[in-house]
């Protein structure tokens, strides 16, 4: 189209010019005493038009030959352009490809061109990493200078540091991104595993809780976390009321929930006599999904010497939730027992032990607290064979696990 419209508009000065040329009978005379020279008025505009159009390309041509070593070293410039990303390209590729020793290569190549120097240098840093030459890795990073690279050299500095398991220096690295505003995720997730390493399980607890508000977690890695640190913490903190009530406090809604974590917590709730609040874990987590390990210590909820018929009420809640669960049935006998309701105890041990669905352990145990029974209503001849039947499940259960 643009095409088009410049050749009607050569056209349409062409029949100008013709038209001015045709009907312009002018005639011009140039004295040069003693000489005289006469012309037409086309001929001298055409003339002077020549010149004009013949300077101009003399000067052009001329500027253009004194131009020529710019435009020489621009071209230099440009294939060594050409050629670094060339090599850039190579270094990231064989990165990915495993080819170390060949990306090392290749990035030293790039750095030719200043422009991408500083980008180069941090692919042969890495490369020199994962070659374990150390040495030539920090030579490489200290190249990187410029306050815009700053940043990419950190993140990545602090990444190489976990990878040689060197916490203290990866958090001291991340402190100082953290003073320039900085709150990647990746940086987060070396945070995490430096605090791991170094078992500030606060730390731990408190960036897995910040990394799965985000998304960044997946929920049953989030979890496993969560379970660690709460586990840590609870054994280093296991005197502590004060301190287990400030993790507990600290703990999302829906953490509280899981079942491992509540385990967890509840252990250590009820290691400093803090029965009420356990038992509320406990029945928030049991309410939400069934867990044995939970329903096995629920019975513990309960002071030494109090009365408190509530938590059988809640076992039998969930007998209907949870249906055929030895498990609830063999609580549901340890709270009678602990509050003296000899014969629901006892009728639900048997259950427990008649049950098919019952495991051998479960069932040993349940023979345990039967003989218990028997002993509290000095039934002595009845508690002694239920210690032989426990004792002889549990003699079976070690010589299968040898």
């Amino acid at each position: 189209m643009r095409g088009a419209l410049w050749l009607a508009f050569l056209f349409a000065v062409a029949v100008i010019v013709a038209l001015f040329a045709t009907s312009n009978g002018g005639h011009i005379t140039i004295y040069f005493p003693p000489y005289r020279l006469d012309t037409s008025l086309n001929l001298f505009i055409a003339t002077i038009v020549g010149i004009f159009l013949v300077s101009l390309l003399a000067w052009r041509t001329f500027a253009a030959i004194l131009d020529l070593p710019k435009q020489a070293a621009a071209y230099r410039r440009k294939q060594r352009e050409t050629r670094s990303i060339g090599f850039l390209s190579e270094a990231i590729e064989d990165i990915f490809a495993g080819r170390f020793s060949k990306a090392l290569k290749s990035a030293e190549a790039a750095t030719v061109n200043e422009s991408m120097a500083e980008t180069a240098a941090l692919l042969a840093a890495r490369s020199a990493h994962r070659l374990n030459q150390h040495d030539l890795r920090d030579h490489w990073l200290s190249k990187i200078r410029s306050p815009e690279k700053l940043q990419a050299r950190l993140v990545a500095t602090a990444d190489m540091q976990m990878d040689v398991h060197d916490a203290e220096g990866a958090l001291a690295t991340i402190e100082q991104l953290q003073k320039g505003g900085s709150r990647q995720l990746f940086v987060q997730r070396i945070a995490l595993k430096a605090n791991q390493q170094l078992k500030n399980w606060s730390e731990v607890l408190r960036l897995t809780h910040s990394l799965s508000k985000r998304e960044a977690l997946h929920p049953v890695v989030a979890q496993k976390y969560i379970q660690e640190a709460i586990s840590k913490l609870v054994q280093e903190k296991s005197t502590d009321h004060e301190a287990l009530l400030r993790i507990w406090k600290t703990l999302p809604k829906e953490n509280r929930k899981a079942s491992r974590i509540a385990l967890v917590m509840a252990q250590g709730l009820l290691s400093v006599a803090q029965y009420d609040l356990a038992r509320q874990l406990i029945e928030d987590s049991l309410d939400a999904q069934w867990d044995e390990a939970l329903i096995d210590i629920y019975p513990q909820c309960v002071a030494p010497g109090s009365r408190n018929l509530s938590l059988a009420q809640k076992i039998e809640a969930w007998m209907t939730k949870y249906p055929g669960e030895p498990a609830l049935s063999l609580a549901l006998a340890r709270i009678c027992l602990d509050q003296q309701l000899w014969g629901k105890a006892k009728s639900s041990l048997v259950g427990v032990i008649r049950d098919p669905k019952t495991k051998p352990s479960m069932r040993a145990a349940a023979h345990m607290a039967m003989a218990q029974l028997h002993e509290a209503l000095s039934e002595t001849l009845e508690a002694a064979e239920q210690y032989q039947l426990a004792a002889k499940i549990f003699s079976g259960l070690t010589a299968h696990r040898s």
